[in-house]
């Protein structure tokens, strides 16, 4: 039987067979000599230990399973290896070993301590910090557990350091603190349909005022691997701040503001400031004319008989009373309605006069009216009033419009008196009339000065000085009156050319109430019964009611 002494007597005893006292004697001797020169631990047992170990470290370290598998079929060959050389070579002593590992993101690194064979030296700590060291290993080594883990003996996993991930920076981000409404324009087109009795989203703003908070972006960190490598951060990204025109950045950069006072609106997805002087509350206490270079707004409403002219755009947030408003240039939006008093309001702008209510007002436009109700009122205007929503009604009212009228109702059950001039500029049939007026007064003081100086002219040389005095001045004045009529005559002729013109204006109505004079060019009826669906207009000359 080969083997060892020991291996011999394992084997008799096995077999239920007594040694004989050669094998005895034998089995001593070797006994003797392998306590002199021990194995080396079997790799059976060595695995066994390496498989609980590797499975412990997977349940501590359960996201680096994958780096426990891999260790461990490094460890189980390195054991393979250093216990053949163990049993070769006259058995020389061999040293303890620590053999180390990276994670495949080099994040971590482990460890496991190699015993010593054949009688060798172990390990120690400053010997193994060394190890580490020469290993590459220089970030995140946990110095205060390694000593722990150190005195746990052999054939144990465990980790030596851990490196730091990067720490993602923050975006940079926006914190809007109005509402995004659209650009306001304060002009309708012509026919567009528009709710005047719904409120208009404007948002006035004060100069300074904060728009937007702004959160600057903030830097990452950046990590390290285990082996002092640098994992950048990623870049953090600022903000996409919303600035448009008028607006400005605080001088931190962490907010928007208004560099305006004006009116708050969004344009290409940006805020903007319309620029406009604000007045907050009522505007009734004025005293004289309160001139405005630019836009105008007015927080509440106008009254007491104050006179305002701007050279922009007016919006009263509230109501107009007893005032006079003006814009030289823009639009006049009125939110909540005129409410006047007879020769006390008037509301001229050179562009639209925008209002749900009209009432005892005098209205000028230079392009067009839009009103829910009109009542009591003149309007003057340089083409269209519009009155298609809500009542959409004009009663007793006096309406001269370049273009045409459109509207649901004229008039209403208790009757009145409405006056309509279409189809071309209002103030061509009131000047024809007033020019035709002073006209035929002027041939009627001609008539009266050609009979006074034909009676004195008859006295001949009769005449007494003081009579030629008043014949002098008589002629003076003929002459005058004379090159009046002339001028007269011109503006009517010129102005019965334009009402002579074909005219597109028309009057159109789901119901009209009498009575209704209604004058388009030189054409002219009044309407004194009630009728529907009219569209009053003029074709040859001749007027048509629908």
């Amino acid at each position: 039987m080969s083997g060892s002494g020991c291996d011999k007597a394992a084997a008799y005893e096995k077999a239920g067979v007594e040694m004989s006292i050669f094998d005895r004697f034998i089995s001593r001797d070797s006994n003797e000599q392998e306590k002199k020169a021990p194995r080396p631990t079997s790799c059976k047992k060595v695995f066994s230990e390496l498989d609980a170990t590797s499975k412990e470290a997977k349940a501590q370290y359960p996201d680096d399973s994958k780096s426990m598998d891999d260790f461990l079929g490094i460890l189980k060959e390195v054991s393979r290896v250093r216990y053949k050389k163990a049993l070769e070579g006259g058995r020389e002593p061999m040293k303890a070993e620590a053999q180390f590992f990276l994670s495949e993101d080099r994040m971590s690194a482990y460890a496991c301590l190699l015993p010593p064979e054949n009688n060798g030296d172990g390990l120690t700590l400053e010997e193994f910090l060394e190890d580490i060291r020469y290993e590459g290993i220089c970030y995140g080594i946990l110095q205060e557990e390694l000593q722990r883990e150190f005195e746990q003996g052999y054939l144990r996993i465990f980790l030596v350091a851990q490196g730091s991930l990067p720490q993602a920076g923050q975006d940079g981000s926006v914190t809007e603190l109005f509402q995004r409404h659209g650009n306001l324009c304060l002009e309708v087109q012509d026919g567009d349909p528009v709710n005047l009795g719904k409120d208009i989203q404007l948002q006035p703003i004060r100069k300074g005022t904060v728009i937007c908070q702004i959160q600057l972006p903030k830097a990452g960190t950046d990590g390290m691997d285990v082996t002092g490598q640098i994992l950048p951060a990623s870049q953090s990204v600022g903000a996409d701040i919303p600035q448009g025109k008028n607006t400005i950045i605080s001088k931190d950069g962490q907010a928007l503001a208004a560099g305006v006072d004006g009116i708050l609106y969004i344009e290409n997805d940006r805020f903007c400031v319309h620029e406009q002087k604000i007045i907050d509350g009522n505007l009734d206490q004025f005293q004289g004319v309160l001139r405005i270079s630019g836009n105008l707004y007015i927080g509440g409403n106008v009254d007491g008989g104050v006179e305002v002219e701007v050279s922009g755009d007016v919006v009263v947030a509230g109501k107009v009373g007893q005032a006079r408003i003006t814009s030289r240039e823009g639009t006049i939006l009125v939110q909540q309605g005129i409410y006047g008093r007879k020769g006390g309001t008037l509301v001229s702008a050179n562009r639209q006069v925008q209002s749900p209510v009209v009432e005892w007002a005098e209205i000028s436009a230079g392009t067009s009216v839009f009103a829910e109700t009109i009542s009591n009122s003149v309007i003057r205007c340089g083409d269209t009033v519009y009155a298609t929503n809500g009542r959409g009604m004009i009663a007793d009212s006096h309406i001269q419009a370049g273009g045409s009228v459109l509207c649901q109702r004229i008039g209403n059950l208790a009757g009145g008196h409405n006056r309509f001039s279409v189809g071309y500029p209002p103030h061509v049939l009131e000047s024809w009339e007033r020019s035709k007026a002073e006209l035929a007064q002027v041939q009627s003081t001609l008539e009266l000065l050609w009979n006074s100086i034909t009676d004195l002219r008859k006295k001949g040389t009769r005449i007494s000085p003081g009579e030629k005095a008043v014949l002098d001045k008589l002629v003076e004045q003929r002459e005058l009156y004379t090159q009046r009529r002339e001028t007269l005559t011109a503006e009517l002729h010129t102005m019965n050319q334009i009402l002579g013109q074909k005219s597109a204006g028309r009057i159109q109505c789901e119901k009209l109430y009498p009575s209704l004079d209604v004058h388009i060019g030189r054409a002219a009826e009044e309407i004194t019964t009630a009728e529907e669906n009219c569209d009053i207009r003029v074709v040859d000359n001749v007027m048509l009611l629908r």
